[in-house]
Order: C-alpha cells, then structure tokens, then sequence
C-alpha cells in the first residue's frame, strides 16, 4: 500500500520548510534510511529520511518550494502502484465548487433549536504555572514516523550532569519503524532525564532538559507532571483543519539518523558526502557523540 510522506516538524517554532534538494526522483527504489531531501527550517538545513522501502511514486514539492508542517510531501510504494488513492484518502482531494457549496447551503434544513445551556459549574482553583529556568531548554520526544505514538528510549548515551554539544547522541528511541538517534540542538549541561531507559515516552512528552550546570529544574518538572503547566480547557485555541499537523510534533531534534548493529555512525549527509567525493567512511574518525561521524568531519 502506497505511502504518504508529510513534513515533519523538525524545529519547535517550524511552521513551514523549503525543499532545498531532492536525493530521489520519481521511479527511484527507496530504501528505509535513505536520504530523500535535505529542508531548511528557521533554525537550519537538515535531511529528511525515509521510513518505508519501495518506489519514489509522486513528488508534491518542487525544490526552491515551501509546504507547511504536515503538508504532502511525496508517495512511496510498489512500483507501477496507482498512487492517487493514498492522496485522497490524505485529504488532498478537490474541495466543492462554490456554486455546489451554496446550492447544499440553500437545501440545508434549518437548524433545531438549541436546548437550554445547562447551568455552568464554577471551575477548580487554578495552579499557578512554572517557567522554565532561564536558558533551560526542554528535549521532547519527537514524531519519527507519520505512525508514531510513542518511542521507547532503548539507551541514554548521556547522563546527568554529562556535558552535552549541540551534534552529540542524546539517546537512542526505537519507533514502530526503527531505531533512530536523537540529537538535541542545545549546548550545556544534561540537567534531566524524564524517561529511563527500557520505558516509552509518548510523542512531545518531555524526555529532557539542557541547561547551565547547576540549574534547578524540580518546580518546572513538578509543575509538568502535577499537570500545573497545562493551558486550561476553555482556554481558545485555533481549530485545527482536518490535515493539521498533530501538537504533539513539537521536537528539539536537530538531526535523526537510523541507527543498526553494526552499522557506521554517521549521519546521512555525512554518508552522502564521503560518497560524492570517494572517501572511505569507514576509515573517518569521528569527532561527534561515541565517534559519530558528521559532516565537518567529511568536509576537515
């Protein structure tokens, strides 16, 4: 069954991303892992990769182009597969003419009367909420896949009061799809683990947070569990359209790379350039998290 690949929220104040470069092109075989598309978000380029094997099907968005979070971006699936049924079923087809709209808006019966409003019950004392420490930064756990609820933290490769950098391995999440590594964008010092690892942590809950050494978190984490932090129900919020990207996308991840025994460490942009100049990965020394090998070590 064919596909649909959406943007993912890649940044926790990414509305939209440009297609900077396309790796693949329609009829190309596409591996879980591949590289598809490098995107530039507000905070910086960074590389899309595929979770499905199959056939590039449908491109949606040329390079040089935007789509919002959650927008199509392309269709993989079986070669030769028909395609279009995996766009309609995201949502993507025609919308009503106008003159149709307004005829079914004229034949519309009109509208029962509401019942009375039942009588409004005073609401609960609310709890004051607690900032964030200034320069503490919260680590979410991030939507790997289009069907991810949740991941499962398979290992931290920091602990408490490690030192971190903005490229290092902050654990390895294992998806419904695969293995990934998660890497924060902060620099600072590990403050708080909120999942251990072996147990899951459900999209955009906090797994972490980074900030300066000796920073005191307790009250924040206190507040986010005791549900203090939480906006309030009546509070208005926008309604959100039948394709929005879920809330939960919200992720400080930088970079997210799959991750197999016995597989090298290195991020797919690294891969795709020791390969474009014919250089051994394997015989690069890796300056990132665990001997990570990333793209200035490719380019030094």
């Amino acid at each position: 069954m064919a596909e649909v690949i959406r943007m993912p929220r890649m940044s926790d104040t990414m509305t939209e991303g440009v297609i900077v470069e396309w790796h693949k092109k329609v009829g190309d075989k596409v591996k879980s892992g591949d590289l598809l598309a490098e995107v530039e978000t507000d905070k910086a380029t960074m590389e899309l990769e595929s979770y499905n094997d199959g056939t590039l099907l449908y491109v949606g968005v040329e390079k040089g182009k935007p789509v919002q979070v959650d927008g199509i971006l392309a269709v993989i699936g079986k070669e030769g597969e028909d395609y279009k049924p995996a766009l309609d079923a995201a949502g993507t087809a025609p919308a009503n003419k106008p003159e149709e709209t307004k005829a079914a808006t004229e034949n519309a019966p009109a509208p029962a009367t509401p019942p009375a409003p039942a009588k409004e019950q005073a609401p609960p004392p609310a709890t004051a909420k607690v900032s964030l420490p200034e320069g503490a930064k919260e680590i979410r756990m991030p939507l790997l896949s289009d069907t991810m609820t949740e991941g499962k933290i398979v290992s931290w490769n920091k602990k408490v009061g490690d030192a971190v950098k903005s490229d290092d391995v902050l654990a390895d999440v294992e998806t419904d799809k695969a293995t990934m590594e998660v890497i924060g964008y902060e620099e600072g010092t590990l403050l708080y683990i909120g999942v251990e690892a072996g147990n899951a942590a459900k999209v955009n809950e906090i797994i972490a947070i980074v900030g300066k050494e000796g920073t005191d978190v307790s009250a924040y984490v206190a507040a986010e569990k005791g549900g203090g932090n939480a906006a309030p129900a009546a509070e208005s919020q926008p309604a959100p359209t039948e394709n929005a990207a879920p809330a939960a996308i919200e992720s400080d991840t930088a970079e997210v790379a799959v991750a197999t025994n016995g597989r090298i460490k290195a991020s797919p942009l690294a891969k795709k350039l020791a390969a474009d100049k014919g250089i051994d990965i394997s015989k690069v020394n890796g300056s990132g998290d665990n001997g990570r090998i990333t793209k200035k070590d490719i380019d030094s």
